[in-house]
Parts: structure tokens; C-alpha cells; sequence
């Protein structure tokens, strides 16, 4: 999942409209946020586990995925996934 597809879960699941309205709760800049939808880019392990936080999920489930978006190799990426899913990470 991209950066900002999790940042649209967590603006659906708290109820919020607005870019700066989720940038100010997850503490990150509106101009990140328009970042990540721009380029398509990932959130590092800090935004991450914010993230996790607001949806009340394992930071490890995020993280993860996304540093499967990251990796180039597409068996990296089923191997991390793979491993999120083995623990009930993104369950």
C-alpha cells in the first residue's frame, strides 16, 4: 500500500477531510502528504508507527509493508508480505 493510501485510511477511519487536518495529527507537513501522493512514495518507520498509533494497529504491520514497497525485488516483496501475513501483522 503507498503512503498515501494509508493516509487516507487514517483520514476515512478518524472522520477527516482534509490533507492538513491528517498532516496535523499524524504530526507530519502538509507538503510530506502531498509528497507522498505525488510521487507515490513511502512513509519511513517514524510516520509508520504514527500511523499505526491513529488506526490502532501493529506499527510492525505498517512497517513492513512499507518496506515491501520499497524493495525492488518482487520476491523480497512477497517475502516480507508474506511474513506480515504468516504473523497476523496486516490481519
Amino acid at each position: 500500500m503507498k503512503a498515501f493510501e494509508w493516509i487516507d485510511r487514517v483520514k476515512s477511519v478518524r472522520g477527516i477531510e482534509s490533507d492538513y487536518a491528517a498532516a496535523k495529527l499524524l504530526g507530519i507537513s502538509k507538503q510530506a502528504i502531498s509528497t507522498y501522493r505525488a510521487r507515490g512514495s513511502t512513509l519511513d518507520e517514524n510516520a509508520s508507527i504514527t500511523v499505526a498509533s491513529v488506526l490502532g494497529i501493529k506499527p510492525e504491520g505498517v512497517i513492513l509493508d512499507q518496506a515491501a514497497e520499497r524493495v525492488k525485488s518482487p520476491e523480497a516483496r512477497t517475502a516480507l508480505l508474506a511474513t506480515a501475513e504468516r504473523l497476523c501483522i496486516l490481519c
